[in-house]
């Protein structure tokens, strides 16, 4: 039996904590009983009970709801991901066995597409680049970095130019795929609301609802984001029996994780436990996701060089400092999309900064772009 209109949209509304174009829901539900819905999906190689029994309830609420379900598998931007590197054999197992955790737990995988990013970017990329080059010339490189947090291994403060680029093609997948619902997960929403941003500053029309569910809490009782590969910071996939042991324990805080969420949870990964025992194709997917966290040498020769350059703008800055030059309107930081007031413009003009004042000019030390 067909969903009415009101549990349709109830249903779908339950899937997260936020709804971005709550009220283009409800005419889109009205007008399209069967929206196309696409889930945003970053592999990983610790596959934590948010990315698998939670990612599975979201997917088969919105296939209850009719809902055409298509997992935008991220492949592509797990290469930024110092410990891939650039190999997607080694991404794509680890995605299969992502997979085989959805299948574990229940996922209606037979009513979902699943969709590579490498092979829409291999096969539309007339598509993605132009557009994620028009995001980039849009804003600057501040609000760009804003939106990178800390990656491992390289350490708080060092951003890889890599990661920069990565904001810019999530807008590009994003509108480039022909979606009425999008899912992402909460900590993407300063990414999420640069698309909106991007759409209303070159009004594009059609932007798609987007869900943003809530994301679980740390388990850690001081977390940091450093420590999001720490095993104590939640509860993984093929986690079973320790789990109740850690809280009988006192490992595990009695104020953050009570004995009865604890033992549904455990009734729950027991189940996908069983299916790897039992199923062989399950149990080859295991091995590859393990992967070491030695950081490589091409990673130290990176750190190595940032120290190198922080100490020589450092100095440099410093030297600077210590002469005098004419007053300088903010507007001469080098910024996209920037425009100069008159009085700043005729600085530039009359004079043309060195590289060192250009470094100095932009207080974080670095040169915006």
């Amino acid at each position: 039996m067909e969903m009415g209109f009101d549990e349709k949209f109830a249903l779908l509304r339950s899937i997260a904590e936020e709804c971005i174009c709550e009220d283009e829901l409800r005419v889109l539900l009205k007008k399209k009983p069967n929206p196309i819905c696409y889930v945003w999906f970053e592999p990983t190689s610790m596959m934590g009970i948010e990315q698998g029994i939670m990612k599975t309830i979201y997917v088969n609420k919105m296939v209850r709801a009719g809902c055409t379900v298509k997992i935008l598998i991220a492949d592509w931007f797990l290469q930024r991901n110092p410990r891939f590197t650039c190999n997607l054999n080694k991404i794509q197992a680890i995605i299969r066995y992502n997979i085989m955790m959805w299948k574990a737990v229940g996922m209606h995988l037979d009513k979902v597409e699943i969709i590579w990013f490498s092979d829409e970017l291999n096969h539309h990329a007339v598509d993605y680049w132009p557009l994620a080059m028009d995001v980039s010339r849009k804003y600057t490189m501040k609000r760009m970095a804003s939106y990178c947090k800390y990656v491992e291994p390289y350490g708080p403060g060092i951003l890889p130019a890599a990661q920069i680029i990565y904001p810019c093609m999530l807008v590009s997948a994003v509108l480039c795929h022909k979606a009425d619902i999008w899912l992402f997960s909460m900590d993407l929403r300063d990414i999420v609301m640069l698309t909106r941003d991007y759409c209303e500053d070159t009004n594009r029309g059609n932007i798609p609802t987007i869900f943003l569910p809530s994301v679980l809490p740390n388990l850690l009782e001081n977390p940091e984001f450093q420590n999001r590969r720490n095993p104590g910071r939640t509860i993984f996939m093929l986690d079973d029996e320790e789990l109740i042991a850690d809280y009988e324990s006192g490992d595990l805080d009695s104020f953050d994780v009570k004995l009865a969420l604890g033992k549904a949870i455990n009734d729950i990964l027991e189940l996908v436990s069983e299916f790897f025992r039992s199923n062989e194709e399950a149990q080859a997917q295991i091995v590859p996701h393990r992967l070491q966290d030695e950081i490589g040498a091409d990673i130290q020769k990176i750190q190595l060089q940032n120290e190198e350059m922080s100490g020589h703008v450092a100095s440099t800055c410093q030297g600077i400092s210590d002469l005098t030059f004419p007053s300088l309107s903010p507007t001469t930081e080098v910024a996209t999309g920037g425009a100069a007031d008159e009085k700043g413009a005729a600085h530039v003009r009359g004079r043309r900064p060195t590289g060192g004042e250009e470094r100095c000019a932009d207080t974080g030390g670095g040169r915006r772009g």
